[in-house]
């Protein structure tokens, strides 16, 4: 046993009051009338030995309660708990079954259930146990409970899903579920051992020190397994010559083998490929020439003939054949250098297609602005009244506007659509050497993410904006004069670029910034998302930047089911893609579809190392004598927690208050008597 607070034990000193009150006895004689006191005799008074011990447990109650209380507060704590003196060591079980997509190749889920309902055979009277399930993330099935029928029952309810394993969510279970360590704990992970479970730091599976892990392999040592690791090429078709897919086969096997490719659209059979694919290698194979229908179609690749995991035999592809999103860029420069650094940048975009139509003002005036998903107007100061109205209204009903500010607008002096005031900032010497740099960006801003700041670009000439209260100041020069400007307007915005997209004004079209500036500018002006039509079980798909004007989102899975309500259509900023299949995506701009496949390294079958499932389990209780193999383990004494004694004397310190207050009274009714 041992004291957390020992210097609390001096206030037992304090045990010699109740004896001092107990030993005092206040002189309090009975006083009678007498008519004579001649016939008493004088004698001296002494007290002293007449003192003596009365109520001797009251005495003792108030002895007991100095003494809890300083034990009490010392906390002492014993080694080992009293439940465990003449009885087996009650211990907290977790039966971690992993349920990602690998356990549903042939066999692995039987072996499981049968490992795991051993475990629950095994179960001590005192012990007690929990399910759970890994993969993708943890579950915690059951409370802690000795009811071997419902464990049983539990276990009997789960099935491999289609998601992927970490082995850094079996740690924070046992932590989370035993945080004080009140129970030695048993951690029986039953499992295929995949190397691709491990996280890549290894602290995050560091076991607690209350925690022994038990492992059960469930794979079979000649286990393999063929997939389809990735598709590749003209997935965007519209415009594409001779679109071309590439298709890698990855083999987990020692032994090569021979498998057919088979291409699908909508269910049709577009073409077939064979080939070898050899022993742990890959094999491409290639589909040119296909003609995918307009819009979006659900193209598939199937390896036949299957194996044991059929889960990543078929891969999907949501093949885009849309039309690009229409930029309408207006400019005044005849040589149209800026519309020529501006359609090779938005050109570059290979994840958000956009097609550049390039016009003067006044052949603008004809085209219709809600034809475009986005109108950039380049240093543009003639707009006629009508169109520059239009432009407005169009803008406030959700449409954006990016202007670039050039000698024209500057003369100007205000900005098309927007009506912020402007003027002409000091012309700099440019052979001098003279020019300013880009100060704060607001990389929080989704225009800004992926823009990395715009280091060596030189600003030689700059308009001066005026931006009010509402506006938002994104980019600023290092004086402190706002560069890029977003101004609402209505449900849409306005961009203002307070300089030109030319060479003239600045160095920044020739510099490696320019083309991801531009892009995602675009993109989030546009609301052209990023290429998310090919994604991973598991992950989320972002809805805000596809919104236009807080239009509603409608998603259906690919089971037919809405997976939005009515509120969250128009609320909710993502949603979790957590089934194979097809999601389609129903909002203002038309039926989007998004391929979501398993991860692909949940094919790989390469099990853990041996050394490294030696140093995990050497990282728990019991580290000292580290299991060998999975499944087979040296047992190790278990150590019970030690119990905290403090927490029962309290218990009993109430007690002995309340009975020396009952007795105490007594005593003070019976000296009122007397």
């Amino acid at each position: 046993m041992s004291l957390l607070s020992p210097w609390f034990l001096l206030g037992a000193l304090a045990v010699g009051l109740p004896l001092w009150l107990h030993l005092l006895q206040r002189d309090n004689p009975v006083r009678l009338p007498f008519a004579s006191l001649m016939f008493f005799e004088k004698m001296k008074e002494s007290r002293l030995l007449e003192r003596r011990l009365r109520y001797l447990l009251l005495l003792a109650l108030r002895l007991a309660l100095i003494v809890l209380a300083a034990l009490a507060f010392a906390k002492p704590v014993w080694e080992r708990s009293a439940s465990t003196a003449f009885g087996e060591i009650p211990a907290l079980h977790l039966i971690v079954l992993d349920t990602s997509l690998s356990m549903s190749a042939a066999g692995r889920w039987d072996r499981a259930v049968a490992a795991a309902e051993a475990i629950v055979a095994d179960l001590s009277p005192n012990d007690r146990a929990q399910v759970l399930a890994v993969g993708p993330g943890i579950s915690v099935i059951t409370e802690r409970s000795n009811d071997k029928v419902e464990l049983r029952s539990a276990i009997a309810g789960l099935a491999p899903g289609v998601g992927r394993n970490s082995y850094s969510y079996v740690v924070e279970a046992t932590r989370s579920l035993a945080p004080e360590g009140d129970l030695p704990v048993e951690v029986h992970l039953i499992s295929d051992l995949q190397n691709s479970a491990m996280p890549g730091r290894f602290s995050e599976v560091a076991l607690p020190t209350f925690a022994k892990l038990d492992v059960t392999n469930v794979a079979e040592p000649n286990d393999q397994n063929w997939a389809i690791e990735s598709v590749r090429g003209d997935v965007r078709a519209f415009g594409a010559e001779n679109p071309k897919l590439e298709v890698t086969v990855a083999g987990y096997s020692l032994e090569a083998a021979r498998k057919t490719v088979t291409f699908k659209i909508d269910g049709n059979v577009i073409g077939s490929e064979s080939q070898e694919v050899p022993a742990m290698g890959r094999a491409a194979f290639t589909f040119a020439g296909f003609e995918p229908p307009v819009g979006f179609s659900r193209a598939s690749f199937e390896i036949t003939p299957g194996d044991d995991l059929a889960g990543d035999d078929v891969r999907l592809v949501a093949i885009d054949n849309s039309e690009p999103e229409p930029i309408l860029f207006v400019t005044s420069d005849r040589r149209q250098r800026d519309a020529l650094y501006f359609g090779a940048a938005v050109g570059a975009s290979r994840s958000a297609r956009f097609k550049l139509e390039v016009t003067s003002a006044g052949e603008a005036e004809r085209r219709k602005p809600d034809y475009f998903a986005l109108i950039v107007l380049s240093d543009i100061a003639n707009l006629s009244t009508g169109f520059e109205n239009k432009l407005r209204e169009w803008t406030e009903l959700g449409g954006a506007v990016l202007v670039a500010i050039g000698p024209a607008v500057s003369t100007r002096g205000s900005v098309p659509v927007s009506g912020r005031r402007v003027s002409v900032a000091p012309l700099q010497d440019r052979a001098g050497a003279e020019f300013q740099i880009a100060g704060q960006l607001d990389l929080s801003h989704a225009a800004l993410g992926r823009v990395e700041r715009f280091r060596g670009v030189k600003f030689f000439r700059q308009a001066r904006v005026e931006a009010t209260e509402v506006d938002d100041v994104l980019v600023s020069l290092a004086d402190g004069s706002p560069l890029l400007i977003e101004n609402p307007l209505g449900a849409g915005k306005v961009m203002v670029f307070a300089s030109s997209f030319d060479n003239v004004w600045n160095d920044l079209p020739v510099q490696p910034v320019f083309v991801p500036f531009v892009v995602e500018l675009a993109r989030y002006l546009s609301g052209a998302a990023e290429d998310t039509h090919q994604a991973t079980v598991d992950t989320s798909l972002a809805l805000a930047q596809r919104r236009e004007g807080g239009a509603a989102i409608q998603i259906v899975d690919p089971a037919g089911d809405r997976a939005l309500s009515l509120s969250q259509s128009v609320e909710q900023t993502d949603v979790a893609l957590d089934q194979l299949g097809f999601y389609e995506m129903q909002s203002a701009r038309g039926v989007e579809l998004i391929a979501v496949n398993p991860d692909p390294r949940e094919s790989n079958f390469r099990p853990l190392e041996s050394d490294t499932l030696t140093l995990w389990q050497a990282t728990g209780r019991g580290g000292t004598e580290p299991t060998q193999t999975a499944g087979v383990g040296a047992e190790s004494p278990i150590k019970p927690p030690p119990l905290k004694i403090w927490r029962f004397l309290l218990l009993l310190l109430v007690v002995v208050v309340l009975v020396e207050s009952v007795i105490g009274n007594q005593h003070l009714n019976v000296r009122r008597e007397v």
